[in-house]
């Protein structure tokens, strides 16, 4: 999320970024055999990214005097070289080039000086555009004469009220930003039509008694008389779309003569005549022109469907059927050749499609799990987490814990993805612990707070709507952070952005089995508030109060908070277990973690040694002596190792196996203090 308009209010702008490369980050100038200068003196500033550091270095000035000669090349890199930048080298390649590299892949940052030197150098890469496979972004933040050299590609979408009319490739998606044009089909006891389609059931559709000929009003105020189209009264059946609230876009009213009110429908109900169901019907009024979007006041009055329309003998008579290929505010794929052309329209008569257009747009963002529409942001998101789920789902590369080795685990901003990662632990055998977020826009009331943590909504899966997922190997935490990144930019970060970091610092100052959390080895050093994002968008900066950590801490959240002299503190170490136990704590779950990873490299060298006395002796040696210095470094209270006839049957053996046993007492941290005062009268504690 990111404040890239600086505007006052903190606005937060959704933006994705796709690493292009891996290795260091390389840029050469763009002038061949005559990389030179104005002659005189030439500056300009270097700041880069730091392992360890979230923030750029402070600038380091840059200055050479140019002769303007072919030799300039060499006076820069040279003057690059001794400013004692930590990453960045320059060099000169075999055609006068100069290439500047950062070793570790990291970020570089150009501010121009005197006798603008990058811009006479870097002429070629155009500023802005991609070369090769790293992006030199110009003016972060509006600086004039700023240049970003990375291997962060920012991703980017076009949103337009326009349909794509040329030939899109197959499978691009195409996030169609119109609100205010919606195609509504109704169910007339046999098949999908028209809304003002003569077989429309339950209205008067002859003129001047039908309703709004331009089809639904879409507004975010309540229609009155007057408000349709065509300006006359509303009818019984004339449809009103909010968009007074688009993040919970759409809310359906149908007018009521009768009743002379608006009367709300049911989004969620996909089984009775009052409901509607969201689905793919069509593009057009045939399927010949079918490669360009239908008039909405064409359409309303066509009966024609896709081949791909609901089977409408699985819905009752009068149902709506909101036709998400031709309406917006939705994500879609190109299909080429959808449609098979010797094939018949079964949902249209039987009508021969030979002369249909073969490519479809086919609605990607899933409906909600209520059967309700996705639209907005939250299409989008979709979109994004089914293909994020996808690839941790049947990505093994990630699955195999001998040559990928880590211990934590986290898909920042993405609570959707915790499932998915418990599995992906188990997958490895529980050598990582996993570090969940909470929604952005979970505001921190107490009500809120509570019905989230508490699945209240009965969700299927971790979204904004509930917390679904308990597992002894997670750690879930609230709320976000507001920082600022590389290019100077201000964003909103989740919780685990904060998080890991602190995890790090805390392996760094202690080890895994201490509590990443409290003043000492808690504190937050990659963000400056916390907060939620609003409705609107905007960032609201909030400091949970104790009833509102309490709260979180009931239902197995963890808080992050600003305590006054600490300033942000991760203040909360539970995990998400099932039941009371140790492993209700983060220092004893990532204990164990280390633990597993520890004694599996230690009892490895023993694999196909022989499975007798010998052996069992020296594997229980080594484990003695790793739990032994586990207590001196106060991870354990004590500890007890089986690994002997006991244990180790005759018919283990036969079955080739060996078993060691082992049980540990964790050490836990204080999480509570008490102290009880006692008042005594002058002269008593001196007696005592």
């Amino acid at each position: 999320m990111a404040n890239v308009t600086e505007n006052a209010t903190n606005l937060a702008n959704f933006t994705l970024f796709k690493r292009n490369a891996n290795g260091a980050t390389t840029i050469t100038s763009g002038v061949v055999d005559s990389t030179t200068f104005t002659s005189g003196t030439n500056d300009f500033t270097i700041s880069e990214t730091v392992k360890g550091s979230a923030t750029l270095s402070t600038p380091v000035t840059i200055s050479f005097s140019a002769t303007g000669a072919t030799t300039d090349a060499e006076l820069m890199a040279a003057a690059i070289n001794t400013a004692g930048l930590t990453n960045v080298t320059a060099s000169v390649d075999s055609t006068n080039r100069v290439v500047v590299s950062h070793a570790i892949g990291g970020d570089i940052r150009f501010v121009d000086g005197a006798n603008t030197p990058l811009a006479d150098a870097f002429t070629a890469w155009n500023y802005s555009t991609k070369s090769g496979t790293v992006n030199f972004y110009d003016s972060p933040n509006g600086l004039s004469g700023a240049y970003i050299a990375t291997l962060w590609k920012e991703l980017t979408y076009t949103a337009s009220n326009d349909a794509p009319t040329a030939l899109a490739a197959d499978g691009a998606l195409w996030y169609s930003s119109v609100v205010d044009e919606v195609d509504i089909m109704v169910h007339d006891g046999d098949k999908w039509v028209g809304y003002l389609n003569t077989d429309s059931p339950y209205y008067d559709v002859t003129p001047g008694n039908a309703p709004d000929a331009s089809g639904p009003i879409v507004a975010a105020s309540e229609p009155v008389d007057g408000d349709r189209a065509d300006g006359g009264n509303l009818v019984t059946g004339d449809i009103w779309v909010s968009t007074a609230d688009l993040e919970n876009f759409p809310r359906i009213y149908r007018w009521n003569n009768t009743l002379n009110s608006w009367v709300e429908l049911d989004t969620t109900d996909q089984t009775t005549e009052n409901g509607v169901l969201f689905a793919d019907a069509r593009y057009n009024t045939a399927g010949a022109n079918s490669s360009t979007e239908g008039d909405i006041v064409d359409m309303i009055t066509s009966n024609y469907v896709d081949v791909d329309c609901p089977d409408p003998a699985l819905y009752p008579k009068g149902m709506l059927l909101w036709n998400l290929r031709r309406s917006g505010f939705n994500v879609k794929r190109f299909e080429r050749n959808y449609v098979d052309l010797a094939a018949d329209n079964e949902r249209f008569g039987d009508e021969s499609m030979s002369a249909y257009y073969p490519h479809r747009w086919v609605t990607e963002s899933a409906n909600e799990a209520d059967g309700s529409g996705s639209f907005g942001r939250k299409a989008q998101r979709k979109v994004v987490v089914q293909k994020l789920q996808a690839m941790l789902n049947e990505n093994q590369d990630i699955r195999d814990n001998e040559s990928r080795i880590f211990n934590l685990m986290s898909t920042p901003g993405y609570p959707e993805l915790i499932g998915e990662m418990i599995t992906l632990n188990y997958d490895r055998g529980l050598t990582a612990f996993v570090i969940g977020d909470s929604p952005f826009r979970l505001t921190p009331d107490a009500t809120s707070l509570n019905e989230w943590a508490t699945n209240v909504n009965t969700v299927v899966e971790d979204n904004d709507n509930g917390l679904v997922s308990r597992d002894e190997y997670l750690g879930v935490y609230y709320p976000s952070g507001f920082t600022s990144d590389n290019a100077g930019n201000n964003v909103v970060v989740p919780a685990s952005h904060m998080v890991l970091r602190t995890f790090a610092l805390n392996d760094q100052v202690a080890y895994p089995w201490f509590a990443p959390a409290g003043t000492r080895r808690g504190g937050v050093t990659n963000a400056t508030s916390t907060g939620y994002i609003s409705n609107e968008g905007e960032f609201v900066a909030s400091a949970l109060n104790e009833g509102q950590r309490d709260t979180l801490y009931q239902n197995n959240v963890n808080p992050i908070t600003f305590l006054t002299g600490a300033g942000l503190v991760v203040f909360g170490q539970k995990t998400r277990a099932r039941n009371a136990s140790a492993l209700d704590r983060v220092n004893v779950a990532r204990l164990v973690v280390y633990l597993r990873s520890q004694l599996n490299q230690l009892t490895k060298p023993y694999l196909f040694e022989p499975n007798d006395k010998i052996t069992r002796d020296e594997i229980k040696a080594q484990v003695e002596s790793l739990m032994v210095e586990l207590v001196g470094l106060r991870a354990l209270y004590d500890f007890l190792v089986v690994c002997d006839e006991s244990n180790n049957t005759p018919a283990r053996i036969d079955r080739n196996e060996l078993y060691v046993d082992i049980a540990i007492e964790p050490v836990k941290a204080v999480e509570f203090i008490y102290i009880p005062l006692r008042i005594k009268n002058t002269g008593e504690i001196a007696g005592l």
